[in-house]
């Protein structure tokens, strides 16, 4: 008499027959844990560089010339308590450890008066860009020693627009970064500060800071990172 085979049911899953099934969803979820938890230590460690780069630059005297990549002075704004070194030249590499002087343009005492065009990442060392207004005095220090400005207008532009980053036959300093600050992905415009030089006797004087950041884009200048 043959022997019947006896047909499983669904619910009778052996041991080995479970490993199979659910080893591969496990490996997928094991992968792609570890894909997140690097995605999130890339910026964590640009992040830690930048603070490395700012406390050694901080702690030690500017550089009596340009050099690419180093550190070339600070910028501080007292009002929104912002203050850091800043790097010549504006590559990634640059900016991620702090603002970056726009290679060719002006620097206070170590070229002629001009444009000094200095960019930053919104949410890095320029995040407190966000909270100026007209009217805030920025210091710009460098191997000559300080030299302060007021910030006067800011214009909203597409990225395209280069204009106020051009060379100027009057002294004025330019901030530029990314617009708006709280934008999930790269932002769409570019914020440009446009801060004039004070002298002794205007900076006595000075006016109460009034004016907000426009909220509106406008023609003007355009700017990367």
């Amino acid at each position: 008499m043959p022997t019947r085979r006896r047909i499983r049911s669904p619910g009778h899953v052996r041991a080995g027959d479970r490993v199979r099934r659910f080893l591969p969803r496990r490996l997928l979820g094991t992968a792609l844990g570890l894909s997140g938890f690097v995605l999130l230590l890339i910026p964590a460690g640009h992040r830690a560089a930048g603070l490395f780069a700012q406390a050694a630059a901080l702690s030690r005297p500017p550089a009596g010339e340009v050099r690419a990549g180093e550190a070339l002075g600070r910028i501080a704004i007292p009002r929104v308590r912002m203050d850091v070194a800043v790097f010549e030249g504006t590559t990634d590499a640059v900016l991620r450890k702090g603002p970056g002087h726009l290679s060719g343009t002006a620097w206070p005492g170590l070229t002629a008066a001009g444009n000094c065009v200095i960019a930053g990442h919104r949410d890095s060392f320029f995040r407190r860009l966000a909270g100026v207004r007209a009217g805030d005095l920025v210091t710009v220090s460098g191997p000559s020693g300080p030299r302060r400005y007021a910030l006067a207008e800011a214009r909203i532009v597409s990225p395209e627009d280069a204009a106020l980053l051009e060379e100027t036959p009057d002294e004025r300093l330019t901030l530029v970064s990314c617009y708006p600050f709280r934008w999930t992905g790269p932002a769409p415009y570019r914020i440009v500060w446009i801060g004039r030089p004070l002298s002794a006797s205007a900076e006595s004087r000075r006016p109460t800071a009034g004016g907000g950041t426009p909220e509106r884009p406008a023609q003007g200048a355009a700017v990367g990172r």
